[in-house]
């Protein structure tokens, strides 16, 4: 497969800090001098008290943004004993919740579209994030990571899947749950208790039907809402957080055998490749323009699934990390 047009124009022009230095990262120039400048951008974005500034409003701060920019760093190589890797590992562990997971910041108003986030309950895929933050600085056997490991165990519902944000409704019959959400915390249960574990086995079954469902889909170029029962155009986001949540998940499911050799994965990455915009970019369906950050996760969904290789692309990097 093959880029239908030059995607690093936008990511460099209109992307923030963040978005640029996981691209520079991704293809190994993170300690170029633009790569050096970014990093410094994100770190001013801390806060006294270890947090980082909200994207929904940036007079308070973001859990979300906590912790993907304090992983991005960890990624980068700062220490993690480190003022900036601790201090922002002290302010998590600091608002853990008693279920063991984490929520939003009580203080920001999230709009009701998005319901994958809320400041009230614990959201389950940025618990999983925090997991993934946790281990990587080597607390993955202490009690506040453990505890979280448990609570997204007995969050999972009867179908094998996991909601956006841990209800009550979590245990009803017929809730399969947040494919997406699904998917990250299934494969992070296979990475830590192994490949026999039942919730894995359970969580993979459904992740199964989710990607059986994502390919015909993306074969005839629409969704179903279920809200409304109209058709929805395929897009970035409904093509890739099966296989890549963010850019600071991990690629477990593009590694382990979910990637262009399986038919089902082949026609999601063409379909992928499809909506690329006449800007090089990819349009979210909340967006009403190319999003840098949904154009770096569709490029490294489409290396990391093996439609396109690294090294192509590396030479159309490079000029932008000066």
């Amino acid at each position: 497969m093959k880029l239908r047009h030059d995607p690093f124009p936008l990511i460099f022009t209109h992307g923030d800090a963040m978005t640029q230095q996981a691209c520079l990262q991704f293809f190994g120039l993170s300690d170029s001098a633009r790569g050096s400048r970014c990093q410094l951008a994100v770190i001013k974005q801390q806060r006294a008290g270890g947090a980082f500034t909200s994207r929904l409003d940036p007079q308070h701060w973001g859990m979300q943004e906590t912790v993907r920019h304090t992983m991005l760093l960890v990624k980068a190589g700062l220490p993690r004993e480190g003022v900036n890797v601790d201090g922002a590992v002290q302010f998590l562990l600091r608002r853990q919740n008693p279920d063991g997971g984490w929520s939003e910041n009580p203080a920001l108003e999230i709009p009701p579209q998005m319901t994958w986030l809320s400041n009230e309950h614990s959201i389950t895929w940025l618990t999983a994030d925090v997991v993934k933050l946790l281990r990587s600085v080597g607390r993955g056997e202490q009690p506040p990571c453990q505890a979280a490991l448990t609570g997204l165990r007995a969050m999972q519902n009867r179908q094998g899947g996991w909601p956006s944000v841990a209800r009550d409704t979590a245990k009803q019959e017929d809730d399969l749950g947040d494919p997406d959400a699904t998917a990250q915390i299934t494969f992070l249960m296979g990475e830590i208790y192994g490949q026999e574990d039942a919730v894995f086995r359970q969580g993979k079954r459904l992740f199964e039907h989710h990607l059986d469902g994502c390919a015909r889909d993306a074969e005839r170029g629409y969704w179903i809402r279920a809200r409304d029962g109209e058709r929805a155009e395929i897009e970035v986001y409904t093509l890739t957080h099966l296989l890549l949540s963010s850019l600071v998940d991990a690629p477990r499911r593009l590694q382990g055998g979910y990637d262009v050799g399986d038919p089902r994965v082949r026609r999601i990455l063409e379909a992928l490749v499809e909506v690329q915009g006449q800007d090089g970019g990819w349009r979210p369906f909340f967006s009403e323009e190319s999003s840098p950050l949904y154009t770096v996760l569709a490029v490294e969904v489409l290396v990391l699934g093996g439609a396109i290789v690294q090294e192509d692309l590396v030479d159309l990097v490079r000029p932008y990390a000066s």
